[in-house]
Parts: structure tokens; sequence; C-alpha cells
């Protein structure tokens, strides 16, 4: 039973025993007034009229209190009763409204849209007008601050409409003459809303190292640009390719690139066909750059050589532009510089979240081998013995090759000991883990070096790993020989201020590597460090430390 039901008949109990007191009293009232009636004188009518009066009044009493008690009960029981919680009005669907109440629901509606609208229009237009700001800004620093870097290069540019190979040819003065490169990497402009300051800090990067190393090439091995909205502030990724090919020009350098996974991301505004040809290979607005979109029939953009030739003797005559045709017969292709393109995501992977990373593919990597062979089979007709007529050369790209990790994991498992086949050059792996993250499927780019007088990988995509390793290898060749030969896996360094979160104040891995290419296709590395110790490391030669074991 309820509180509230036992508590009701408890007062009703209450009310009923005042009442038969009430009459009680009543009854002993009249019997005593029998008695003292039967004991005394008469009773006047008067006073029998007065007692009934009492009567009366002590029974209506009884009578108001219990009406009394009642709604206090009823009260009570209405107070502690359980209460349905009022229902919610039903909406109101349009097609039930008035014509009235039609008319003010589209307004409501109409004033809530062009007020959400509005204030995304206002973020939009502030966004625009804050990215426009900073990235005017860092075109005028180029335009005004930036200083061309003063040198003088022994070596004669020959452009591939003019050179026997078909590529851009840099031709040495004396046998003596060493080919500079500055491999740059992971630029990663913003030019955008959120980037102004970064995009300074890494044009001053960039700036500070050509001019500190003065080379003849600079080779950027991708992601010049970053058009990630929620870090760069836009989309433009034109405008960030526009921004860095502005800075190179400037400096007055001969430079090129190959293309990296973010410089045409899926939601950027121009694909890689229209940075190529809208940017890169824009010849009237940027002169020193020296980017060809390559062979239309194999997969990606950029893919080409760049030819670095030596007079063969002393006595050669020197060459020139006017007089490279008669005489080219007297040199050598000492090296030669290869740009492929590493793609970007694969494996439906579109917007690079599972970092599923593509590799060079099949018919590039077969293109690599047959204009190998084809430059090697011009050093045999300039006369240049066989045994030193193969052209050695070097492959720039972005995303690793597996191998990367595979060695390096080699060297680590040692104790960070040289191997046999495993020998230390410089720099570090500063990835969580010592990682590489190369393409998904394992490319035959290495072997194909191994075989084709490649000496040496230069890649970036891994900001943090600026390690240097000469492995040793052997593959077999078509017909089953096996072919040993000694190629320098290497990362560059980095500039990156923007894409790595927290690489701002990171500074270890921040800056340049130099490569020195001498008249014999051999050549050395060296790293340009920006900030911290900026002395230059000591150049250290290919394949060295084999070379001292023997």
């Amino acid at each position: 039973m309820r509180a509230e039901d036992e508590k009701d008949i408890s007062v009703k109990e209450e009310n009923t025993a005042a009442s038969e007191a009430a009459e009680d009293k009543a009854a002993e009232t009249e019997a005593t007034a029998g008695e003292e009636s039967a004991a005394s004188a008469p009773v006047t009518d008067a006073e029998a009229e007065q007692a009934d009066d009492r009567a009366f009044e002590e029974g209506a009493s009884s009578a108001e209190a219990e009406d009394a008690a009642a709604p206090d009960a009823e009260n009570e029981e209405e107070y502690f009763s359980e209460k349905q919680p009022p229902k919610r009005k039903k909406r109101l669907r349009r097609k039930d409204m008035t014509p009235e109440q039609k008319r003010r629901r589209t307004i409501r509606d109409l004033i809530i849209t062009g007020t959400v609208f509005g204030v995304v229009l206002v973020f939009f237009a502030i966004c625009a007008l804050c990215s426009w700001v900073g990235y005017s800004g860092n075109f005028d620093y180029i335009a005004n601050e930036v200083q061309p870097v003063d040198y003088d290069s022994a070596f004669t540019l020959i452009n591939p409409s003019e050179s026997d190979t078909g590529y851009y040819e840099f031709v040495a003065s004396s046998e003596k003459d060493e080919f500079k490169v500055v491999h740059l990497t992971d630029v990663h402009i913003g030019a955008g809303a959120f980037s102004a300051q970064k995009d300074r800090w890494a044009l001053e990067a960039v700036s500070t190292i050509v001019h500190r190393a003065k080379p003849d090439l600079v080779i950027v091995t991708g992601d010049m640009a970053y058009p990630v909205p929620f870090q760069a502030g836009t989309f433009n990724n034109k405008r960030e390719a526009e921004m860095f090919a502005a800075l190179m020009e400037k400096l007055g350098v001969y430079w090129t690139i190959t293309f990296g996974n973010h410089d045409t991301e899926i939601y950027s505004l121009y694909d890689r066909d229209e940075i190529a040809s809208q940017v890169y290979m824009d010849k009237a607005k940027y002169p020193h750059c020296l980017f060809r979109e390559g062979p239309g029939d194999i997969a990606g953009k950029g893919n080409d050589v760049i030819v670095v030739r030596h007079p063969q003797t002393a006595e050669s005559v020197k060459i020139t532009a006017e007089n490279y045709a008669e005489n080219v017969g007297s040199t050598k292709i000492s090296q030669a510089l290869v740009t492929i393109d590493s793609h970007s995501y694969t494996d439906g992977d579109y917007f690079g979240i599972a970092w599923k990373y593509d590799n060079i593919h099949q018919d590039q990597i077969e293109w690599y081998a047959q204009e190998m062979q084809k430059l090697t089979a011009k050093n045999l007709g300039y006369g240049v013995p066989e045994d030193k007529a193969q052209v050695k050369n070097l492959v720039f790209f972005h995303i690793p090759l597996t191998e990367y990790g595979t060695y390096w994991g080699e060297y680590k498992n040692n104790g960070k000991v040289d191997t046999d086949n495993v020998k230390f050059v410089h720099g570090k792996a500063g990835e969580d883990g010592e990682k590489s993250f190369p393409g998904v499927n394992n490319c035959q780019m290495f072997e194909t070096m191994v075989l084709n007088g490649g000496q040496g990988a230069f890649c970036g995509h891994d900001h943090y790993n600026t390690f240097a390793i000469d492995v040793k290898a052997t593959v077999k060749d078509k017909d089953g020989n096996d072919v040993t030969s000694i190629v320098r896996l290497s990362y560059g360094m980095s500039i990156d201020y923007l894409a790595y979160i927290g690489i701002v104040d990171k500074i270890e891995q921040r800056g340049g590597q130099g490569i020195l290419i001498s008249s014999d296709g051999n050549f050395s590395t060296c790293h340009y460090p920006y900030q911290g110790d900026t002395e230059q490391t000591r150049w250290i030669p290919y394949a060295e430390a084999y070379k001292k074991a023997n």
C-alpha cells in the first residue's frame, strides 16, 4: 500500500473518532441533565433551550472539522501523486500551415540560411585577404630582397635542340673542372592564408643555401608546394609553384625539379600536366628552369636526363656554344643526371591518409635503362675505351626506394657498425623508429641501376631522414651473369617549416646536400646545414669506405 493511501485512511479515522466523541459528550450532557432534574428542581424552558443550542454547536463544529479534513486529504493525495510530463507540442508540418504561417516560416528559413552563408562568406573573404597579404609580401621579398648568386661557372650549357644527345648538356672547359649540384627537397611552400611566415622562412633558407654553395645546378626532389588547406589556407598549388620558381629565377642559377606527392594533390586546383606546362616549362618567365615533361608514352611528368661532359684529354679544344658541334667528338659523357617522377598515392588511397605511396613504374625503369645504354653508345662513338664507356649516372626522385629501409635496417641491426654490404656515409635516420616510407610495391629501379651504371639515388619525402649509405649489391643480368656494383642511397636535407607538425622548431634536418662530380664520373657528397652548426660537412667520395677496405 502506498504511503499516500495510508495517510488518507489515518485522517478519516481521526475525523470519525472526533464525531463519535462529540456525540458521546452530547449524550453525557443529556444524561447529566436528566439526573440533575431528577435530583433537583425542575428545569425551566429557557435552560432546556440553552442546552439544545450547545449540543447543536458542538455537532456543527465536528461536522465542519470533518468537511475541512476532506479537502486537505485530497490536496495531499494530489501533491504526492505521480505527475505525467506535459506532452511536446507536435511540430506543425508545412502542408498543414495557413498561408500566413507558411510565409513566416519561409522568412525565418531565409534569414537563417542567409546568416550562415554570410558567416561562411566573411570567413573565406578574411582568408583570401590574409592569403593575398601573405603571398604578395613574399613575392615582394623575392623581387626586392633576394640577390642573384655571384659566381662564374666553368661549364657551358647546350640546349637540347643543339646537343648531340637531345638533352640539356653542361660541357666543362677543362678536364679538371668539377660540376657542383645542390640537392634540395621538401620545401613545402603554402602561399595561403595560414603560411605566410613559414613560407618566408623557407624562401630564406633556400636562398641562403644556394648562395653558400654556388652550384652549377640545383635539383629539387619534390614537394615544392603544399596545398593542404587546413595548414596552408589554400588549394592553389599553382601559386605555390610560381613562388618557388620566382625565387629560383631571381637567384639566377640553373635548376630543375621532380614532382612529389604533395605538389598536385587530388583536391588541389591544378594537376601535374597544368603545373608542368604553365609553370615549370614557361621558358619566357623562368629561362633558368631546365625542367621538361619527358616522353609522353611512359608514366609521369619530368622523366628526363641532364648530361655532364668533360674533355677526353687536356689537349682537347675548349668547348663553347659556338664550336660545340665540330668538337663534341673530343669529349665524353662523364655523368648523367636522371630525374624521374615517383608519383604520389596508389591502391585507392587518393588523399594519402593510409600512406600508400606509389613507386617508379616499370615503363619508366625500362626507359631509364634504354637511355643509359644509348648514352654509353655515344661514348663508344667518341672513341672512349670500352671499359670506361659505360655512362655513370645519378638518379633523382621523391619517394624512397624500398632498399633505403632494407639496407639501413641491416646497418642498424649490426649495432650501427658497417657490414660487408652497407657502409655509413653521413646523416641520420631521424623518423620515428628510424623508418623509411617507400612505395607499397618493390619496384626494380635499384636492380636496374646496378646493371646500368647507377652510382647514386637521391630522394626526399621523409623529412627527418638525412642519411646516406653506400650499398654493395649483386644482380644477374639478362644472360644470367652476376653484376656487382655500389650504389649510394642518399636522402636530402629537407627545408620544410609547414607540413610536419612541430618541425618548425627542429633544425638538425634542415639544409641542402652538395654533389661534386669529377671528370672521371665519380662524385662526392656533403651537407650544407642551414641552422645550428652551419659549417659545411666534409666531402665524402663515392664508395670511399670500400676503397679503404681494399
